[in-house]
């Protein structure tokens, strides 16, 4: 497969993907929301066949298949049990992660969910080391650096999309050695498709942010604005640490 920025568009490269043929193996896909999406729609393209956590987990395939988790198949609290949505996004620090099944059962993790500092992370650079981590291929969509997925230690770029990492050394290698876990980083994956990324936005801006200009006051702007005056907007609070570590 080319990489996406050398097609023309999204058509060109459905078009590619079309045309492939793909050895059974297991994808998670952590997330529900906008990214999780269009990454099943991608697997959705190349005709892999979508499952449920618990048969991806017990289930032996002869093709390729991926199943997607929500925040109760990822995190639970470490006290009552519960693994609702909303107890999760209010008190992050109070869960535990329950991924640790889907390390020995997974060929590739597609890493398309938000994630808290404060909460956990969904394996350890430890947990890479053992015998039976089966994850060879980390597409961290997400890419927080030293976050969720800890070995991500730096954002990659589209020319250079992916390194390696070597979980018995912890130290980054050249990638696709037998060794290392490959690591893809890059944090502006919509660049690979300008024109589609392009169109897309100016049609979203056009259509919900210029009216917003026109007004007096607009939560919309208000709520995307990351500082003013000086100072951090009350939902950019997250980011004091690192703008006194910045300065």
């Amino acid at each position: 497969l080319k990489p996406a920025h050398q097609r023309p568009d999204f058509e060109a490269v459905k078009a590619d993907y079309g045309q492939t043929q793909l050895p059974p193996f297991k994808i998670v896909v952590t997330g529900t929301g906008r990214v999780a999406r269009g990454a099943a729609e991608v697997l959705d393209l190349l005709n892999i066949e979508k499952v449920s956590p618990d048969n991806y987990l017990s289930g032996s395939f002869d093709h390729a298949v991926y199943t997607m988790l929500d925040i109760p198949d990822m995190y639970i609290h470490r006290q009552t049990g519960d693994r609702q949505h909303q107890g999760f996004f209010d008190h992050p620090e109070d869960y535990d992660s329950l991924f640790q099944p889907y390390t020995t059962t997974t060929d590739l993790m597609i890493n398309a969910v938000y994630w808290d500092p404060a909460a956990p992370v969904f394996f350890t650079k430890a947990d890479m080391q053992k015998s039976d981590f089966r994850i060879k291929t980390i597409a961290d969509i997400t890419c927080d650096i030293e976050g969720s997925i800890p070995a991500t230690h730096r954002a990659t770029i589209i020319e250079e999309p992916v390194f390696g990492y070597d979980p018995l050394t912890g130290l980054e290698t050249a990638p696709y050695q037998r060794q290392s876990i490959d690591i893809m980083a890059v944090d502006n994956l919509p660049n690979e498709l300008p024109k589609d990324a392009s169109e897309s936005f100016g049609r979203e801006l056009i259509e919900h942010i210029f009216p917003e200009m026109d007004k007096a006051t607009s939560t919309i702007l208000e709520s995307a604005t990351i500082a003013h005056d000086g100072a951090l907007m009350p939902a950019f609070n997250y980011l004091s640490a690192f703008v006194l570590e910045s300065t």
